[in-house]
């Protein structure tokens, strides 16, 4: 039996049967509203937006290849640290922009100095008179600096535009995957998979999603 997977010191495929539903109430419980350390996700058709001008902290969505697929939201950085969030969440972390906002105008001593958005907390820090936000979720916080929070909510535009068209996706990579993966069962040579899979009538060199499962989830180097 053929499966996807990664070599030692990389992610693994796993089959994720959560199906988020972006307007339904997040919980810590949700598979999208999550921090993820070992396990980076494959995603394909993604939008990677850079939030620092190192390009070290980044804003990503794209679709999470599964059985269903289905599209996440992602604050990221280059030490591999992920916070994975339904729309909604992200939806509640921008329209508490403007409090926030507020919450780094505040005097550092007062004792308000968090928001509860969802599953998340956003708080402020003071270090070496440097005011940081803080978006806690789990055991894992992801912190930046007031500009790159701004930088963050000035793309909601083009998570929502990206978001609407990569749903509308979803099925056709569910079926690509299903097609591609039963082909995949076939071969006990994983490093022949991909070459067959590219030349089965399943395959269509013209479409991104045929290319991007390929190369992502079916190479024989992952």
């Amino acid at each position: 039996m053929y499966y996807v997977e990664r070599s030692s010191g990389g992610p693994s495929r796993s089959v994720n049967n959560y199906v988020p539903n972006r307007y339904e109430t997040p919980s810590f419980k949700n598979k999208c509203d999550n921090i993820s350390l070992k396990r980076r996700a494959i995603r394909i058709l993604s939008r990677r937006y850079a939030l620092t001008t190192t390009e070290f902290k980044f804003l990503e969505i794209g679709i999470n290849v599964g059985t269903p697929s289905y599209v996440e939201i992602v604050i990221g950085d280059h030490q591999g640290k992920e916070l994975v969030l339904s729309l909604e969440t992200w939806k509640g972390l921008y329209e508490q922009r403007r409090n926030i906002h507020d919450l780094l105008r505040k005097d550092s001593k007062d004792t308000y100095n968090f928001i509860s958005v969802g599953p998340l907390t956003v708080r402020v820090h003071t270090i070496n008179d440097t005011k940081l936000i803080s978006l806690e979720s789990l055991n894992v916080r992801m912190m930046m600096i007031e500009p790159t929070l701004h930088r963050m909510f000035d793309l909601d535009q083009c998570i929502d535009v990206t978001f609407d068209r990569l749903v509308r996706i979803t099925e056709t990579v569910d079926t690509k995957f299903t097609q591609f993966s039963n082909i995949a069962s076939t071969i006990t040579d994983n490093k022949k998979v991909s070459n067959v899979i590219c030349a089965s009538d399943a395959f269509n060199k013209h479409q991104l999603v045929d290319c991007e499962l390929v190369a992502l989830v079916f190479s024989h180097n992952m």
